[in-house]
């Protein structure tokens, strides 16, 4: 096409399909290259931004995420990754205050992501170090909050997910199951099959649940949601030391 931003975009999409579907190096690849162009682009901002850039964060972080909900991860390495991509977040946000930032067609959104992402960094960074994630409770509710009033389904679902782990671990399961409750919802009205795949495979862990880890694999090997593979294996894999289920 000859547009800049087009083909910069164009990539991040590539990016996050391949990222989704567990092909992680091929879509760190194709971030890289999106993200050489953005600087190209723009010089005074050579980071991905907006939804491109939460994208990015989203793969950077992936594999903090599977270390904190238990996975076999070197947790030295990701609690460096953690504070990188928090520090790429603040930067974002510090770019937002120059007068010759390119606003966004939807603020309210980029900010949201941009406080998700932070929410995510500091969720697990605390349970990477074993410690209450306290820390991760305003970022995420200001999160939520901003993802409300932008009214996009997709992001609220994927901050209640996050909120959901954040409020189980801070001693609140019915909160938690409320979260995943509306996340649910959104999921099966729109469509949303990774986002139910998620939304049942939390479930599980958060509540140790059979029932929910069968659907997760269902649905993870049905739309072909490479991504959460590792996650459900080491699921499954603590699933055979949990309770049996009352009644059975």
């Amino acid at each position: 096409s000859g547009d800049a931003s087009w083909r910069m975009v164009s990539r991040t999409t590539l990016a996050d399909a391949l990222h989704q579907q567990g092909e992680t190096q091929t879509a760190g690849d194709r971030f890289t290259e999106a993200e050489a162009m953005q600087a190209e682009r723009q010089p005074q901002y050579p980071l991905l931004y907006s939804l491109q850039g939460f994208q990015y964060c989203d793969l950077l972080l992936a594999g903090a995420e599977r270390a904190a909900w238990g996975g076999p991860e070197d947790r030295a390495d990701l609690l460096r990754r953690c504070g990188e991509v928090a520090e790429r977040a603040q930067t974002i946000f510090e770019w937002r205050k120059r007068p010759t930032w390119n606003h966004a067609c939807d603020p309210d959104l980029d900010v949201a992501l941009d406080q998700l992402t932070l929410a995510r960094c500091a969720l697990y960074t605390a349970l990477l170090q074993d410690e209450p994630p306290e820390t991760a409770r305003a970022d995420t509710d200001r999160a939520l909050d901003g993802l409300r009033a932008s009214g996009e389904q997709e992001f609220i679902a994927h901050g209640l997910l996050t909120r959901a782990w954040l409020r189980h671990h801070l001693g609140d399961p019915p909160g938690a199951g409320a979260d995943l409750d509306e996340a649910q919802r959104i999921a099966e009205r729109g469509s949303m099959r990774l986002h139910l795949a998620d939304c049942h495979l939390t479930r599980a862990r958060l509540f140790r649940d059979p029932s929910e880890l069968a659907r997760a694999r269902g649905l993870i090997e049905e739309w072909g949601y490479g991504r959460r593979l590792g996650e459900l294996e080491d699921t499954e894999a603590a699933a055979k030391d949990w309770p049996e289920p009352s009644g059975s």
